[in-house]
């Protein structure tokens, strides 16, 4: 292989390394490795530090985290988490903390930036906490191969972007995992083991502050299944894991024992958000509950680990299959740490794409070996087997994008695009760019590797991924990830309110955080959220909470003074549909409500409705005329089905406390 074909992975010198086979990594990195570690970190940096402030708007897991950073640094407020203007004990505050000291540290105030500078920061750490780790279980060349498949899949180039937490717990837990192996797997007793084990029990602390108790499971069932069934217990016997509990807790255990002095009701709330949402008691995740839900997690490796998916079933393979070249414990411990977390996820009730990242690492690391081997020049391969990859190749990509582009004309423009002020021909030209791009460095690393130039192959692949990703994140993710209705609707609110006005806003369930976030409106919810798990004592019922909300609706509704409502736009048909056949049915009347703002764009069932009791200062906005339309149908098929209705919405109105819970 030439100089140049070696300098296509990482645009530094060639390395003897990456010509070599699998073994060998405990030794101290050549003037070679080091090479490609820089090349590797230099790679990571740029792509994961690029255009921070721009590209896709945020998404409502990134502005939980944006907005109360923002209130807290705000109200100098650094003990217990606040969101728009509520107390917010769902998480545990390492997030908040880190986006309020990169704030402070940039001289800037919390924003988009400074949300997603932590999340590249993690980024930069999971990369090369993966390269260490293939390191030291499959030698030099697998670490190579690991590490830029690593920084170039889809996992690092999303995630590094985002405000979302979930990145940086992952890379804590990893380093935390990744120490703990190394430590008992290839690293000889003495003063580096004890400072490694150290340095997973701190790494996995402040995971827990990251997110607590997510570590607990995500490191504790790996650490436990690795031990059982590799039959290594004697590693529990050594005095050192004392010290390691103490700087376990050193982290997050003052805060919470501080927290819960001051917020009696930390205790259920935890135990709502961490238990109950594990075992589908959380009404959010009810409907969960169904079977189709444990296949999830299946898609997600395919995803996260594009665009080398197709070699997912060989790397979990060779992480079972006997090789003198690597650490066989190091693969099997790789294979169980996936497995186990893989269990785990399935088994919770509550699930979302985010939570499977800490499973991915150690896919990365099998992946490192199983490429390593795979354009490996000197692995013999069939000559019918490279021409189908050639062929599929040059049909299957740009084939792929012509689909892709047909679905985005045919359901995604009349559904999502026009509504929302894109046009087709503002889709089309960043979109063809970007299948030009990809199919072409595609058929290139085809090519090579049809000539033989396997490592080159490799590098036209990485360098594809980073190409694509710098033209596709200013150009096509602020159009695809716009957010235009929780945008327009946020900043209307901040320009047509009176700061007095925003007093008088209630929140109608949850926020919406993309709307606070927007428009900086701190406004709480029509009953407070731990309130309202003191009124169920600590237990949550989605049909109870329904009948507490509408209670309080139509009291304030009724009330002379001002409410100003924010609902979502299905809440608010259900509201206006049933409350008046439920009314009835208790002799009452439905209470005048005027719309004060609405979307003007956007997908029609992202729409928030602003509403009151009294009617605007201005003209009064009227729905479009297509949720007209849902409302009318909605209010027919309650007609038809009043009295059942009135049973399942059966609401008391003692004479004096209309409000107080049953």
């Amino acid at each position: 292989m030439t100089v140049s074909e070696q300098a296509v992975v990482s645009g530094s010198p060639a390395a003897d390394d990456l010509s070599s086979g699998l073994g060998g990594g405990r030794g101290p990195l050549t003037p070679a490795m080091w090479g490609w570690l820089l090349a590797l970190l230099g790679w990571t940096l740029l792509l994961c530090f690029y255009d921070l402030g721009g590209g896709a708007a945020f998404e409502p897991i990134d502005c939980w985290v944006a907005q109360t950073a923002r209130e807290m640094q705000d109200a100098g407020e650094w003990l217990v988490p606040r969101f728009s203007g509520e107390t917010r004990m769902q998480k545990s505050p390492g997030p908040y903390w880190v986006v309020m000291l990169t704030s402070q540290a940039l001289g800037r105030p919390v924003d988009e930036v400074a949300a997603r500078l932590p999340n590249a920061v993690a980024a930069v750490l999971l990369v090369l906490t993966v390269f260490w780790l293939t390191r030291r279980i499959g030698g030099d060349r697998a670490a190579i191969f690991a590490g830029f498949a690593t920084a170039s899949s889809a996992f690092i180039l999303h995630w590094s972007h985002r405000g979302a937490s979930d990145l940086g717990l992952t890379a804590l837990m990893t380093l935390s995992l990744a120490s703990l192996w190394v430590a008992y797997g290839d690293e000889p007793v003495g003063r580096k083991r004890t400072l490694l084990v150290l340095l997973a029990y701190f790494a996995a602390g402040c995971a827990m502050l990251y997110k607590m108790p997510m570590p607990l499971a995500c490191i504790g069932a790996p650490a436990f299944f690795y031990v059982l069934l590799r039959n290594r217990w004697r590693v529990l016997a050594s005095p050192i894991h004392l010290l390691g509990i103490v700087l376990f807790l050193l982290p997050w255990l003052p805060w919470a024992v501080m927290v819960t002095q001051v917020e009696p009701n930390a205790w259920a709330k935890w135990k709502v958000e961490f238990f109950d949402r594990f075992t589908g008691d959380l009404p959010n995740v009810e409907e969960q509950k169904h079977w189709k839900y444990y296949f999830t997690y299946l898609l997600m490796p395919v995803v996260f680990c594009l665009p080398y998916s197709l070699s997912l079933p060989g790397a979990l393979w060779r992480g079972l299959r006997r090789d003198p070249r690597v650490n066989r414990d190091g693969m099997l411990c790789m294979v169980i740490w996936f497995a186990s977390l893989l269990a785990f996820f399935t088994a919770s009730t509550g699930k979302e794409w985010r939570y499977f990242l800490p499973a991915l690492p150690p896919l990365f690391v099998l992946l490192g070996v199983e490429l390593a081997v795979f354009f490996d020049p000197r692995q013999k391969v069939s000559r019918v087997f490279v021409r189908c990859g050639s062929v599929t190749t040059a049909i299957g990509v740009p084939a792929g994008f012509a689909i892709a582009g047909y679905v985005l004309y045919t359901r995604w423009m009349p559904e999502i695009g026009e509504p929302s002020g894109f046009t087709w021909a503002q889709i089309w030209p960043p979109l063809l760019i970007t299948a030009a791009i990809f199919s072409a460095g595609s058929l290139s690393a085809s090519r090579c590797y049809a000539v033989g130039r396997r490592n080159a192959a490799f590098g036209a692949l990485v360098a594809t991924m980073f190409a694509t990703w710098l033209w596709v994140w200013p150009t096509l993710m602020p159009i695809l990830v716009a957010q235009v209705p929780f945008v327009d609707l946020a900043d209307q609110m901040k320009a047509r309110l009176t700061p007095e006005m925003q007093t008088d806003l209630r929140q109608v369930g949850s926020q919406d955080p993309r709307i606070t976030w927007r428009g900086n409106l701190k406004f709480p919810r029509l009953i407070d959220q731990l309130e309202l798990l003191e009124m169920q004592s600590g237990e949550r019922s989605l049909a109870h909470e329904v009948r507490l909300y509408a209670r309080e609706m139509i009291k304030r509704l009724e009330s002379d003074e001002r409410i100003l409502l924010v609902a979502p736009i299905a809440e608010y048909i259900k509201f206006q549909a049933i409350g008046p056949v439920v009314l009835a049915a208790h002799e009452r009347e439905m209470p005048e409500t005027h719309i004060w703002l609405i979307p003007r764009g956007g997908r029609l069932d992202r729409y928030y409705v602003v509403f009151s009791n009294q009617p605007p200062p201005w003209d009064e906005p009227q729905l479009p005329e297509r949720l007209q339309a849902a409302l009318d149908e909605v209010r027919r098929a309650v007609r038809d089905n009043a009295d059942e209705l009135v049973r399942e919405f059966s609401i008391e109105f003692p004479a004096t406390q209309a409000t107080e819970p049953d």
